[in-house]
């Protein structure tokens, strides 16, 4: 959560009152947050409100050290203090416990990674416009990073998927899902669940496919989706965070790829985040800069607007795109599509 600053500190920050620390600050926020995670405190405050000195017994901890980072955690809305002691708020319990379904502590090592190594190279990529790492070729040659990252969009999937699925326009008599690039199939997942004729396979890296729950219905198959055959006779295409993490040239590649995938009538989706339907406010513009620049640095690719994916689907020979937001998926949007019919 960003730190917030009141009229007071805004205007201290325009006039330059104060140096411009407050990036610097946010930064060490997203340490607080992984440590505190990772020495379990937030599941120990789950279990008992506590003091500083209280939580520092308990988890064997420096007493004094432990009151800062609490406070810290306070003052960004990680945890609120009642009575002397400190008790967590519904952010940290819904993403920050490890017992919650939506738990993203798996997936803090992947924050971590990509702060402190691939970010750094930044300037490489502003310099000559190539991402600072081969993202996903990184991934599958670290298990760990990738059992991180698979950790943190599943989290995220879980509480967006229920919703998500309703969303779907599953064409009568539809018998075969394809999830290209789904990893951890959990959106392949609530669609099985919510329709119980469907089968599906999740195309995937090796590694990426390690995270992914077994069910009677789901086919994992190993691959890239680049440049392996995607066979044939689907009557439902999940493409769901991968546009933004291809440049121009695969995007435009794949699509008509997956639109020979589908039978006559089938439908494709594609989720990510558009730029032209950002919710209003400067902190969501602000956040979706930051996520094309973030897509840019870490795999070459960047967020697109609702209005150019309908314009690629097209050119892919879908018709008739549209765009709907589920409820409780503000940060993945829909483009829906269909093939043509015979």
């Amino acid at each position: 959560m960003p730190l917030f600053i009141n009229a007071l500190e805004a205007a201290a920050h325009r006039l330059s009152v104060v140096p411009p620390m407050f990036d610097y600050f946010n930064a060490l926020g997203l340490h607080a947050l992984i440590a505190a995670a990772r020495m379990g405190v937030f599941d120990a405050l789950d279990e008992r409100p506590s003091t500083g000195d209280e939580l520092a017994a308990t988890l064997g901890l420096d007493p004094s050290s432990t009151t800062m980072l609490l406070r810290a955690l306070a003052g960004l809305g990680y945890l609120r203090i009642r009575r002397g002691r400190y008790r967590l708020t519904r952010v940290s319990r819904l993403w920050f416990t490890t017992g919650s379904a939506t738990s993203l502590v798996a997936g803090l090592e992947f924050w971590e990674r990509t702060a402190c190594v691939v970010w750094p190279r930044l300037e490489k990529t502003v310099r000559d416009g190539s991402p600072a790492t081969p993202f996903y070729e990184l991934l599958e040659n670290d298990p760990e990073l990738s059992r991180s990252f698979q950790a943190w969009t599943a989290a995220v999937a879980r509480r967006q998927a229920p919703a998500t699925a309703r969303a779907i326009p599953v064409p009568r008599g539809a018998g075969r899902v394809l999830d290209v690039g789904g990893g951890h199939g959990v959106f392949s997942m609530a669609l099985l669940r919510r329709h119980p004729g469907l089968r599906a396979t999740v195309l995937d890296l090796p590694r990426a496919l390690d995270a992914a729950a077994e069910h009677p219905r789901l086919t994992l198959r190993a691959g890239s989706f680049l440049s392996d055959d995607l066979g044939g006779g689907y009557d439902v295409v999940l493409l769901f965070n991968i546009v933004h993490g291809l440049d121009d040239e695969a995007v435009a590649a794949l699509l008509p790829r997956l639109a020979a995938a589908l039978n006559p009538g089938g439908t494709i989706v594609v989720g990510d985040q558009f730029g032209d339907s950002v919710m209003p406010g400067r902190a969501s513009r602000t956040l979706l800069g930051l996520l094309d620049l973030n897509y840019r640095v870490a795999a070459g690719g960047r967020v697109r607007g609702f209005a150019e994916v309908s314009r690629l689907l097209r050119e892919a020979g879908f018709r008739r795109p549209r765009h709907r937001r589920p409820l409780r998926s503000v940060t993945t949007e829909l483009a829906i599509a269909e093939t043509r019919r015979r």
